[in-house]
This record gives C-alpha cells, sequence and structure tokens, in this order.
C-alpha cells in the first residue's frame, strides 16, 4: 500500500512526462521497498539496473549488466518476485534470469564434497547425460567453478535447444558454516531464446547473456544464520 501510495503522489503532484514518471517510479520503489521490489517491477534506465541490489530473504544480488540499446524502442528490464526469496528477470522475450532458492538449511553431504573437489566423475553419476524435451535430445554439460562475493563453489549445467535457437545455463552456488555439516543453496538460472530480428540476433547473443549475468554472479552474498 505504502508503494502504491509514493505512485499516486508522484504522479498528481510532480507533472512529470511519461519518461520522467518511470524513472520516478523507479527511485519510489527503492526508497520504499528497503531494496525489497514490489510482486513486479520495470526497470527503464541504466542508472538504476547499476544501483540497485535485491535484498532477499537468505541472499542479495545486483541486476545484471545492461547498455542504453536495452532501454531504446520502449524495451525494459522486467520482472516480479516471489515470497521475498526468487527473482525473475527478462528482457523481451530473449533474456530471462531467475535466481532461486529452497531458503532451507541442508546436510552436507557427498555430493558438496564433489563440487568442492571439482569431481565431476562423482557428479556425472547423479545426472543424466542427455535427454529429450519437444521431441529433440539435448547434451548436457557439467562442470564447477567459484563464485559470488565469498567464492563458494558452484555447478555450471549447460545444455541448448538447437531446434528452437534456445540456450539454457544455470549456476547452482552453496555456502556452507564453518564446521562443514550445514549448507545453503541459491541458483542462478539463464535462458536465451534468439532473436528472429537478425539486427537484434547479432546483438543480443548466449555469449552477451552470459557476459551480463556475470555481474551478478560476482555480486551474490549468500547470508548467515544457520
Amino acid at each position: 500500500m505504502k508503494y502504491i501510495y509514493i505512485l499516486l503522489i508522484t504522479f498528481l503532484l510532480s507533472g512529470c512526462n511519461g519518461n520522467q514518471l518511470e524513472h520516478a517510479i523507479e527511485k519510489g520503489m527503492i526508497a520504499t521497498s528497503g531494496n525489497k521490489p514490489p510482486t513486479s517491477f520495470k526497470v527503464a534506465n541504466l542508472q538504476t539496473m547499476k544501483d540497485y541490489v535485491f535484498n532477499m530473504n537468505g541472499y542479495t544480488i545486483a541486476m545484471p549488466s545492461s547498455i542504453k540499446e536495452d532501454f531504446k524502442n520502449n524495451k525494459a528490464w522486467a520482472g516480479f518476485t516471489h515470497y521475498n526469496k526468487d527473482i525473475t528477470l527478462y528482457l523481451e522475450g530473449y533474456y530471462h534470469i531467475t535466481v532461486s532458492t529452497s531458503g532451507k538449511v541442508r546436510k552436507y553431504g557427498e555430493r558438496e564434497r564433489a563440487i568442492k573437489n571439482n569431481n565431476i566423475k562423482y557428479l556425472r553419476t547423479r545426472m543424466p547425460k542427455r535427454f529429450k524435451k519437444n521431441g529433440e535430445i539435448m547434451n548436457i554439460t557439467l562442470n564447477t567453478m567459484h563464485g559470488g562475493k565469498e567464492k563458494y563453489s558452484c555447478t555450471i549445467r549447460t545444455h541448448s535447444y538447437l531446434k528452437y535457437g534456445k540456450q539454457e545455463i544455470g549456476y547452482g552456488c552453496f555456502k556452507s558454516n564453518k564446521n562443514k555439516t550445514k549448507i545453503k543453496y541459491v541458483s542462478i538460472s539463464l535462458t536465451y531464446n534468439k532473436p528472429k530480428d537478425p539486427t537484434l540476433a547479432k546483438q543480443y547473443t548466449f555469449i552477451d547473456l552470459k557476459r551480463r549475468a556475470k555481474r551478478m554472479l560476482d555480486s551474490l552474498y549468500i547470508k548467515d544464520g544457520w
């Protein structure tokens, strides 16, 4: 209600034009939410993308990198949140990013030890190498890395739907307590749908999406509390 009230006051008293109002709404959203966005939101300028940090239950994370072209011709980054745990971000129909967490503390087990020790052989025994979706058999690649503010151990899982020009990559990162008995997971998933417009397809690519999302991965902080 407080958020809606701020928007009404902004609209009635500021005398903003369309773009000014949109930017004022973004500032009001940040000021009134304490970096916890409303259920749905839209960001239409570079500065907000640079400044905004999601403060969710269990973790904090920044916005992806953006460029001026993202906001031309009425384009914008938009999204929504779920129960102050999960985030969905998208740019038109071609970039889609989700950040999710169960919010639960889990037991530190063999899988986590394998990830930390880069034991790909063990991890592959716990996941399929191929699967079939929409009539297309897909190969899955699996690797490990360190990411986030505290260099968390993460898995990287990639697969492509070449028939549909769709590619996906998922990062699953965990933080453990000092005794390595408990863990918390945060997952970041990227989905790329190749634009039908040839010009846009050259500018908005799967490689570009991964580059932009690196800012999010680098900023990830998984909160303590066991």
